[in-house]
């Protein structure tokens, strides 16, 4: 990528619990759980944070959506309390970050994937300056997090995790 431009962005997803279902893998939500999401859902949302990464004057980039840590020790104290609680704030953040992403870039809901592309050099220190560190697993070094291309790109084939991934088609 070479030189980067940061874009600090302003993500802000609504509930949406079609997605919910679809990260949960549950064909239906009780009352009382979506009760839970909806109350946690403003919290968490204080916390996402969102960047876009591009090459000065270039169309193409890279954006990322992520939850601050304080939300993962939220989803935990969840898990301490009840594991239905903490399974569903874990969802409920897998669902944030999708859903930012799926905003910014609307192909995401569309193929329910974002490639994740291979940071180079520059983009692995822009986001150590945002205090997060790539792991060459492909991840972030917070729990939540979507990374992925603007515009969309390529699906499969331009994704990090292509070898690994259970949905590839390469």
């Amino acid at each position: 990528m070479g030189k980067i431009n940061v874009e600090k962005l302003d993500p802000n997803p609504e509930f949406d619990l079609y997605l919910y279902l679809k990260v949960s893998g549950a064909a239906k939500v009780e009352q009382a759980q979506c009760n839970l999401c909806l109350q946690h859902w403003d919290a968490f949302k204080e916390y996402l944070k969102g960047y876009r990464f591009s090459a000065p004057g270039a169309r193409r980039g890279v954006v990322l959506f992520f939850l601050e840590p304080v939300v993962e020790g939220m989803v935990e104290e969840a898990w301490a309390r009840s594991p239905s609680e903490g399974f569903a704030l874990h969802n409920l953040a897998v669902s944030m970050v999708m859903g930012a992403a799926a905003q910014c870039v609307p192909e995401i809901e569309a193929g329910a994937c974002a490639p994740l592309p291979t940071p180079d050099r520059d983009l692995k220190r822009r986001l150590e300056r945002l205090g997060l560190v790539w792991n060459d697993a492909g991840s972030v070094s917070v729990q939540y997090a979507v990374m992925t291309h603007d515009p969309y790109a390529g699906g499969c084939a331009m994704c990090h995790l292509r070898a690994s991934c259970p949905k590839s088609e390469v």
